[in-house]
């Protein structure tokens, strides 16, 4: 099942098309460019992380030796550094860079869809669908989900090479494969469990089963179960604000299966798209309705398409195409983050698999008309020409933090992570009231929501609220006795509002025993032993500061510790 060799005239054509292809996405999302840095992870991932700045060649392997804000993706942050390298502190190169990744991972789709369905045509539909897809756009437009466009190319960069190794059986392929894998990796753990799908495409070109078909996966299994381990010793977030621990085991097993509906149905039918969707609400303690049900209709789904297969209705191609989609977004939807449910950004390449679905059966149907090809293939311009205004519109909602979270809101009104998120937007533009009754919206929302009491006591604070702000505060740290940063916001309240000094370093010493790098906390404290009248104390945590890459300490020490 080899590709047929290309002539020079067709290699034009194919140049010719992608060139096309890639000039329209850009087009799509020339809008993108020109937003700000958001408040929703941009700020830690890039603004204020101090790892990304000064990149040399003495500093590369820092990335790679300790995890950065609670996850292991050096790759990741080492493109932030080249970025700030190149472009400054400049939210148009980072919104560049992110278009460039999915250009070229577009390239990537059109190159691994040939492979997989030897058809040049179908491939160019799969490309255009992956390019134009409006769910890809909370994953182009957004700067902190850098780790799954390098991801994504380097996943579709081994399974393009481990194809060229199934095929052709040269050493070198394989070798390129198993280091690509390693770089998604190190890109973002979310294609683990790719090795498994190399065993689909030994299946696809039809290799005889044989030890060897084994001890060739051998290092990709080591390199995934390596990355796995390190993965979950880094994912330790100190604030995680969101609860979720009124859902049990059985709870997130239909979770899970209804947000794999939920991936097909999008996919398939992109309306309603949102960054954010709302954890089930619980009345009673039970789930609602579709939930139970969502595991029959994948089931059906299945059972259905295995008859056809038996029946020989239906290629391999389809079932495979399934399983790529499955092997790659099960990882993703194991652990429950607080706006992970259901993410557009999770599906970004395991959706490629339903792509290859839908060009297997595009292809069955023009293999079954003769003359009228060509007006099939012109209607297909319309839900194409549909996808690409969508991409468009959700673009510029990615525009500013407010914008993003107001349509957030609007499609999904009870998700209290977005109520909260824009209560922190509008507090970074001092629209005090308004945030305040965002966050009082989120608690109503989630009583559980420890971040978002947190959020609502800084306000109390600002407006100089000390004792309602000490109640939150008190909140937060009850319902999560490991927030950091809520026991270094509790140390200022005791240090500048309530004057209680002995209570204000107890916190400080929890916030630093949490999170041994929280610089902040560091400096808060060293801020209360120079009170204190303890400079010697007080200067070893200014220099921890400055060890820690931030600069606000520097004028002090200076001035009080030679």
């Amino acid at each position: 099942m080899k590709t047929k060799s290309i002539t020079p005239v067709t290699q034009k054509l194919i140049f010719a098309t992608l060139c096309l292809i890639l000039l329209l996405t850009g087009f799509i999302y020339r809008s993108s460019l020109n937003g700000e840095f958001l408040s929703y992870d941009d700020t830690d991932n890039v603004v204020n992380n101090p790892v990304v700045r000064n990149l040399s060649l003495s500093s590369i392997p820092q990335f790679f030796q300790t995890g950065k804000l609670y996850m292991y993706t050096p790759l990741t942050f080492l493109s932030y550094a080249v970025d700030l390298k190149i472009w400054g502190m400049d939210p148009f190169g980072f919104r560049l860079s992110n278009l460039l990744l999915h250009l070229l991972n577009a390239i990537l789709v059109f190159i691994f869809a040939r492979q997989f369905l030897k058809k040049t045509i179908v491939a160019f539909f799969i490309a255009l669908l992956f390019a134009f897809h409006p769910a890809n756009v909370d994953t182009v437009a957004w700067i902190s989900a850098r780790s799954n466009l390098l991801a994504g190319l380097f996943i579709l960069l081994s399974l393009i090479c481990y194809f060229q190794y199934a095929e052709k059986l040269k050493l070198t392929y394989l070798l390129l494969s198993i280091v690509a894998y390693l770089l998604s990796l190190l890109a973002k753990s979310s294609g683990i469990l790719l090795p498994f799908f190399l065993f689909v495409i030994d299946y696809l070109v039809k290799r005889k089963w044989s030890i060897r078909i084994i001890i060739e996966k051998v290092p990709f299994f080591i390199f995934g179960l390596l990355m796995g381990l390190i993965t979950i010793f880094f994912r330790t977030d100190t604030g995680s604000p969101q609860s979720i621990a009124t859902f049990s085991m059985v709870d997130r097993f239909f979770m899970i299966t209804y947000s794999l509906c939920g991936y097909l149905f999008k996919t398939i039918i992109p309306i309603n798209l949102s960054e954010i969707y709302a954890f089930p609400l619980k009345p009673n303690g039970i789930l609602p309705l579709l939930y139970y049900l969502s595991p029959m209709i994948f089931l059906a789904i299945i059972a259905i398409l295995k008859f056809m297969r038996r029946s020989g209705f239906l290629p391999i191609q389809i079932l495979l195409g399934f399983l790529m989609f499955l092997i790659l977004i099960l990882p993703t939807q194991v652990v429950l983050l607080e706006d992970g449910f259901m993410a557009g950004r999770y599906g970004y390449i395991p959706v490629i698999g339903i792509f290859l679905v839908l060009g297997v059966i595009l292809n069955g149907v023009l293999n079954r008309i003769s003359g009228k090809k060509i007006w099939l293939l012109s209607l297909l311009i319309i839900p194409l020409i549909v996808f690409a205004i969508n991409s468009y519109s959700r673009s510029l909602v990615w525009k500013t933090t407010l914008s993003l979270f107001d349509d957030a809101i609007s499609h999904c009104p009870d998700a209290a992570f977005s109520h909260n998120c824009r209560g922190m937007a509008k507090y970074n533009t001092r629209d005090f009231e308004g945030a305040m009754s965002d966050y009082n919206t989120a608690i109503q929302l989630n009583p559980a929501y420890s971040g978002c009491y947190y959020n609502r006591g800084i306000v109390f604070f600002n407006n100089q609220q000390f004792q309602e702000a000490l109640k939150d505060y008190n909140n937060a740290i009850l319902l999560n006795p490991k927030f950091a940063s809520c026991y270094d916001a509790r140390g200022i309240l005791y240090m500048d509002g309530l004057r209680n000094d002995s209570l204000a370093m107890e916190d400080y010493n929890n916030a630093i025993n949490i999170n041994p790098e929280f610089a902040q906390a560091y400096y808060n404290r060293g801020i209360l032993e120079m009170r204190s009248q303890k400079p010697e104390a007080a200067c070893e945590d200014f220099r921890k500061v400055r060890q820690l890459g931030f600069t606000q300490a520097d004028e002090l020490i200076n001035k009080y510790c030679p």
